[in-house]
């Protein structure tokens, strides 16, 4: 679920003896008021389809309850609820819709095929409004919408591509009349193809088919032989022997045991898949990201990644071992993305519960490796224009715009998983309510103005005296342009982002701006942080 909360529109101003002022400054306030204009028109063209929706998923009820078909009109009447609060569905159906069998009763095919006519046509308008908001500059809103689009029609084939997922049939199920196929990723096609297909376990992870009897007999490979496991707990306590968990975009190497292996990798991949959907536009470039919208083929051709490294010690003893020298010796960490060797480090620490480390360096981690290719570019374009004779690594944040490395990996401390739910941005989370705190209560306060906090570089930020309210106030601001009245900033902010982590090579000696990117000055920052604080202390006292 995302949180949102929206904050008073600031009072034109009316007097004449201003009008002078007003005209200087028309061309960046029509810009702000067109721009939020049409975003809100978005919003209700997106509410008025789902509005349509609803109505004709009541029709199909009332019909089925006329026709004392009382099963199909709770069937119904749950697939509205669900559409009406996605925060309370698990996510799209896995599974694809089989054709409505031709030997039903007439009745029961005819509200069958009603209620699929409903579902395509409804679709059909939600991903046409999805690409044009994709075209009117506000990718973010465009792939929630795409997310609509499955929740209406779940087999809209290139609401399913444009996600990364294709129609795969099993072998095996091919003469179960109720499957019709699975909506699955690339990589979870080619696992479970071949001549030595392998299926996922939720707690042995992916292993071959032919493997999971003896799993479940509690015998596991070692060396071309099959041991108990507890021979192999005692001989992977080393970690050097470490499991090995590999997934689409993950290598997990860990000492704790499998299963813990498993459920870390399982979360990290859930992460990685929510921010290429909800951040596409820091991953991608305009022009490929409307392809997304237009090929159902474009997913699997994408050039392969290699998958990122997470280590996971079983004791903060081990952890320590291996950061040394990467960390000064007198901090203490939970955990470190170290981009030299491109790799995450964690342990099993019993004095933290959750995951909030974890996607905190996996945020880090994500981001970095995703556009170092990028950075390379701008780096050897920067020594150019320099006149140097070799090119320095590039730094992200190194002279401006720290703050927001550091607030958005904070930000996404909050994600969570709940029934296979994704619930992101919570104001009761302790960074959020901490910044509410550090700009309205005078026993916490300390603020520092938008214009100066967001040209902090790396060393001003890090040896700041008031180091730890400048990490709760990103955190802060990162929710603020994330959620501020429906999202308005955030593909704003992702742009910021992705002008930080991936440098224009024409632009290589300009700081990135974010009132550049919104239009909107510093000190209209300033006033909306604070109303949007304001509106999050009712859900943080709750």
């Amino acid at each position: 679920m995302l949180w949102y909360s929206t904050a008073q529109k600031i009072p034109a101003i009316l007097v004449a003896v201003l009008m002078l002022l007003i005209t200087a400054s028309r061309a960046a306030g029509d810009d702000v008021s067109t721009r939020d204009r049409r975003h809100r028109q978005l919003l209700e063209k997106r509410q008025a389809i789902l509005d349509a929706f609803q109505r004709d998923l009541n029709s199909v009820q009332v019909w089925c309850t006329e026709h004392q078909l009382s099963a199909a009109a709770a069937d119904v009447s749950d697939l509205a609820r669900r559409v009406r609060s996605p925060e309370e569905d698990s996510g799209p159906a896995k599974f694809a819709t089989p054709p409505v069998p031709k030997n039903l009763p007439p009745e029961e095919q005819q509200w069958q095929l009603l209620l699929r006519h409903h579902r395509e046509e409804r679709g059909k308008e939600m991903y046409t409004l999805a690409r044009s908001t994709l075209r009117a500059g506000f990718p973010s809103l465009a792939f929630s919408m795409i997310e609509d689009v499955i929740r209406i029609d779940p087999d809209h084939k290139y609401a399913r591509a444009t996600l990364g997922t294709q129609l795969f049939v099993d072998p095996l199920r091919k003469q179960d009349p109720a499957y019709a196929g699975e909506w699955i990723s690339v990589f979870e096609k080619q696992m479970r193809s071949g001549s030595r297909p392998h299926v996922y376990h939720a707690r042995y992870g992916w292993i071959p088919a032919a493997n999971v009897v003896r799993y479940d007999e509690g015998m596991r490979p070692w060396n071309n032989e099959w041991v108990s496991v507890e021979k192999e707990r005692e001989l992977r306590r080393d970690f050097r022997n470490a499991w090995e968990i590999r997934s689409e975009h993950f290598l997990v190497r860990t000492n704790v045991s499998l299963e813990v292996g498993v459920q870390m990798s399982q979360r990290l991949e859930v992460f990685h898949d929510w921010l290429q959907q909800n951040f596409a536009a820091f991953f991608e470039t305009p022009k490929t990201l409307q392809e997304r919208f237009e090929s159902t083929s474009l997913r699997s051709s994408k050039r392969k990644q290699q998958q990122m490294e997470v280590h996971y010690y079983a004791t903060r003893a081990e952890y320590q071992k291996r950061v040394e020298g990467k960390v000064p010796p007198t901090l203490e960490t939970n955990g470190l993305y170290w981009e030299d060797d491109r790799t995450s480090y964690f342990f099993d620490n019993p004095e933290k519960t959750g995951y909030a480390t974890l996607y905190h360096e996996a945020t880090h981690q994500i981001l970095d490796l995703a556009t170092r290719d990028a950075r390379a570019v701008a780096a050897k374009a920067r020594a150019l224009k320099l006149r140097q004779r070799s090119a320095t690594w590039w730094k992200v944040g190194e002279h401006s715009n720290f703050w927001i490395l550091e607030g958005i990996a904070c930000y996404f401390e909050s994600f969570d998983i709940e029934n296979g739910h994704v619930e992101i941005g919570n104001p009761k989370y302790i960074m959020f309510d901490n910044a509410r705190k550090r700009l309205l209560d005078p026993t916490f306060l300390y603020y520092l103005p938008a214009q100066q906090f967001m040209t902090l570089g790396q060393a001003e930020f890090q040896h700041h005296p008031q180091i730890r309210p400048l990490y709760t106030q990103g955190a802060g601001f990162a929710h603020f342009l994330m959620h501020y009245e429906d999202g308005l900033y955030r593909d704003d902010l992702i742009t910021l982002l992705s002008q930080i982590y991936r440098p224009d090579p024409d632009k290589v000696l300009e700081e990135p701006s974010l009132p550049e990117i919104s239009g909107v000055s510093y000190d209209t920052f300033d006033r909306q942080y604070h109303a949007h604080m304001q509106n999050l202390a009712p859900f943080q006292s709750e």
